[in-house]
C-alpha cells in the first residue's frame, strides 16, 4: 500500500494494522509483571532513566508498521531494541547538555513548529486520527517535537563556524557520485480523496464533464490552500498500483485506487524521463548531502565526548528479555 505523497513529509509515519502487538518483559517464575519490574531501568545516564515499560512501548510503536510474521522476527527485534537504546542515549546527553550550558526551548519555538506540522494535514481531525492510529498520545508526540528540535539546536551550535562548503566540493561529490542522482520516470499527479467507493464514482462521472480542480474543492478531503489538490510526484517502480498509469497521456484521468487513506481518482498533470540529472539540476541535492554528511560527523565527534564524560548504564538482561507477542 502506498502512503500518500503529502503524508511521506511527515515526521512520523502511520499505517494501519491489522495485528495487536504486545511487548513483555520474560519472567522465568512469575505469570504476571509488577510495577517493580516495569518501572525497572533498562538503560540510565546519570540521573536520566529508560524504564522497562517505557521501552517496552517504544518497541511497540515500532513494530506496529510491520506484518505479525516479522513482528516476531528475532533479527527485526534486536535491530529496533539497539535504535531505541541509542535515542534514548541520544535524547539523555542532548537534555544534559542544555542543561549544562543553560539552554532552554520557549513554549513559542514548540508551539510554532508544532502549528507548522498540524497545518500541512487536510484537517485537525484527520490529524488527530492518525496519532491516534500511531498508539501515540498528543502530549507525547509534542515531546518528541520539542526533543527534535533540541537536537536541531545542537546541531546549530556545534557546527556553528564552520568552513563553508567550496563549489569544488559539490562538483567534486557530484563527478564520483553521479549514479545517486539519477532521476526514475516519474509522474505529477492531482488527486481526489473520498471515503468510499460511491463517492469516488460520483467524483469519477463529475471529472468527466467539469474542471477537475472545481471537482476536488468541493468533494475532496485532502484539499487544502496550500497544495489544493496536488497529490505530488511518484517515480516508476514504487507501487504497483501506479504502473499501469505511466502509459497515460498528460490530462488523462485514472481510479478509483484504494490506497491506505481512502479512495482516489487522479490526474497526470506531468511526466518526466528517467535521466542523469545535471550538476546545475542536482546542486542543491549535493550541497543538502554533503551538508548532513559533514553534520553527522560533527554530532558523532560530539557523542564521543559526551559518552565519556557520563555515566551509563545498560541492563542487557532486561533487554534481552523483553519479548514480543501478536494476537
Amino acid at each position: 500500500m502506498l502512503i500518500p505523497a503529502w503524508l511521506t513529509k511527515r515526521l512520523f509515519k502511520f499505517s494501519l494494522c491489522f495485528f495487536y502487538i504486545t511487548c513483555l518483559v520474560g519472567l522465568s517464575s512469575c505469570n504476571f509483571i509488577s510495577n517493580r519490574i516495569l518501572n525497572k531501568p533498562v538503560a540510565q545516564v546519570e540521573n536520566i532513566q529508560l524504564s522497562t515499560q517505557s521501552f517496552s512501548k517504544e518497541l511497540a510503536l515500532k513494530l506496529k508498521d510491520l506484518d505479525a510474521l516479522s513482528a516476531k522476527d528475532s533479527k527485526i527485534i534486536a535491530v529496533f531494541k539497539e535504535q531505541i537504546l541509542n535515542d534514548f542515549l541520544v535524547s539523555a546527553f542532548v537534555n544534559l547538555w542544555f542543561t549544562e550550558n543553560n539552554l532552554s526551548l520557549s513554549p513559542d519555538e514548540i508551539n510554532k513548529e508544532v502549528a507548522a506540522i498540524v497545518s500541512t494535514y487536510p484537517s485537525d481531525a484527520i490529524f488527530r486520527e492518525l496519532l491516534s492510529e500511531a498508539g501515540l498520545s498528543y502530549s507525547d508526540w509534542v515531546a518528541k517535537i520539542a526533543q527534535g528540535l533540541k537536537k536541531k539546536r545542537v546541531l546549530e551550535i556545534i557546527t556553528k563556524g564552520a568552513a563553508p562548503i567550496s563549489e569544488n566540493e559539490l562538483l567534486s561529490f557530484y563527478t564520483n557520485n553521479r549514479t545517486k542522482f539519477e532521476q526514475a520516470d516519474s509522474l505529477l499527479l492531482s488527486h481526489i480523496l473520498v471515503a468510499d467507493a460511491n463517492e469516488a464514482e460520483i467524483v469519477r462521472k463529475l471529472v468527466a464533464k467539469q474542471n477537475f480542480t472545481d471537482v476536488a474543492k468541493k468533494y475532496s478531503t485532502a484539499y487544502n490552500l496550500e497544495s489544493k489538490d496536488l497529490y505530488g510526484w511518484i517515480e516508476r517502480g514504487f507501487s504497483t498500483e501506479f504502473e499501469k498509469s505511466f502509459k497515460l497521456r498528460i490530462g488523462e484521468i485514472f481510479g478509483p485506487i484504494t490506497l491506505s487513506d481512502g479512495i482516489h481518482v487522479f490526474k497526470l498533470v506531468e511526466k518526466r524521463p528517467a535521466k542523469i540529472l545535471s550538476f546545475a539540476e542536482a546542486r542543491a541535492r549535493v550541497l543538502s548531502e554533503i551538508s548532513a554528511l559533514r553534520e553527522t560527523a560533527k554530532f558523532a565527534e560530539w557523542l564521543d565526548v559526551q559518552i565519556k564524560k557520563y555515566r551509563v548504564k545498560k541492563n542487557l538482561s532486561v533487554i534481552d528479555s523483553i519479548r514480543v507477542e501478536t494476537r
